[in-house]
């Protein structure tokens, strides 16, 4: 497919605390042993888009490690393939350098390798909203209708009516047309509303003059800066996605939507498709004498002594006798000692947990610990 996928791997709404304060939101771990721009990644694998460029803001080093050269996704390419378009700084913008005040910014700052790209389309998608979806169908509906934009939407989000604060709502025609659009300040239940996914298609040269167009009004959003402003005069259409949708910008937000995995329909849902990851080569999962587990996903390389009920396991955790972990979820390289009571916790990277500890939390407020702690 003739076609560019720019991936923004940030967003300046997520409000993740600590889970984003050495990594960029698009390497959040989800699902044991993924990474959240695997599933943005393979979207485009899957849909044949074989020209990726991820722009990045901050926090990226963990980003850049776990993609490499998209060997894992099939991007090594000597056309097209994948890159990592890191900020940087020059005499002409020493003040923002790396700051982007908007996507439209983003975009401006990296339009020389845009450019480059020999794609007569672009597929702008963000990083804080997780579906399985064929980009294919939504550039042949972009033709089809002669759109100048056509933006991605759902009626449904995270399994629920409520808009959570800071999505886009739009409001469209009988045809399909966007009129406007408008942010959501507040989580409010909307029937029937149309939800923006944050993915935009629109033809590479047009792209290129929007964004020099916005500019030059310093206007840097561009849901707000080129749609809504340009609603009148652009054929800007939208195009409905059915399937499920996962939107992450709160901690609640991660722990629930890694909970809805351990439900097997919704899990089905998710790897509908092939999801690709960078590849460990761990040894399998032991599980030791008198362990239990119970409805959890356990990824490779871990060591169970204790319980495990209804959690999310990523790779080399180590679990000690008498441990229970419920309603959990433990990033790699964790260990967890003997006698440990965990209740609605989320532990990061390479953390200690002593003996005899209690880390009790709630669905609404899971306790949250820092990566490189030790409890």
């Amino acid at each position: 497919m003739n076609t560019l996928g720019i991936i923004f791997s940030y967003t300046d709404r997520a409000n993740l605390r600590e889970l984003t304060k050495r990594r960029t939101l698009s390497s959040l771990p989800i699902a044991g042993k993924y990474r959240m721009i695997d599933v943005i990644l393979s979207n485009y694998v899957n849909s044949g888009v074989t020209d990726v460029s991820i722009i990045t803001k901050d926090n990226y080093h963990s980003l850049m490690d776990h993609v490499g050269a998209g060997k894992e996704w099939d991007l090594t390419r000597k056309k097209g393939g994948l890159r990592v378009l890191t900020p940087f700084s020059s005499p002409e913008m020493p003040v923002h350098a790396g700051m982007y005040r908007g996507d439209v910014e983003a975009l401006s700052r990296n339009m020389h390798s845009i450019r480059r790209s020999m794609a007569e389309y672009v597929v702008l998608s963000g990083s804080g909203t997780l579906y399985s979806m064929n980009y294919k169908d939504v550039v042949e509906k972009h033709i089809e209708t002669k759109a100048d934009i056509t933006a991605v939407y759902t009626r449904s989000m995270n399994g629920s009516k409520i808009v959570p604060p800071g999505v886009v709502i739009f409001d469209m025609d009988e045809d399909g047309k966007i009129k406007d659009l408008k942010y959501n300040t507040n989580g409010t239940e909307e029937q029937d509303a149309a939800w923006g996914i944050g993915a935009v298609v629109i033809k590479k040269s047009l792209l290129e003059s929007l964004v020099a167009d916005a500019m030059s009004y310093q206007e840097y959003d561009f849901y707000e800066g080129i749609m809504k402003r340009l609603a009148a005069t652009l054929n800007i259409r939208g195009y409905e996605y059915t399937g499920y949708v996962m939107e992450i910008s709160s901690v609640t937000d991660y722990m629930n939507a890694n909970m809805a995995l351990l439900d097997s329909a919704m899990a089905d849902k998710f790897f509908e498709k092939p999801i690709y990851t960078k590849i460990k080569d761990s040894v399998p999962v032991q599980y030791c004498d008198g362990c239990k587990v119970k409805n959890s996903i356990i990824a490779d390389g871990c060591k169970i002594e204790g319980t495990v009920e209804n959690s999310i396991i990523s790779r080399g955790v180590r679990i000690g006798k008498g441990t229970v972990v419920k309603n959990s979820i433990v990033m790699q390289n964790t260990e967890i000692m003997e006698n440990v009571v965990m209740d609605h916790v989320i532990l990061d990277k390479d953390v200690i947990v002593r003996e005899n500890r209690q880390l009790i939390g709630h669905e609404t407020y899971p306790v949250l610990v820092e990566k490189l702690s030790i409890v």
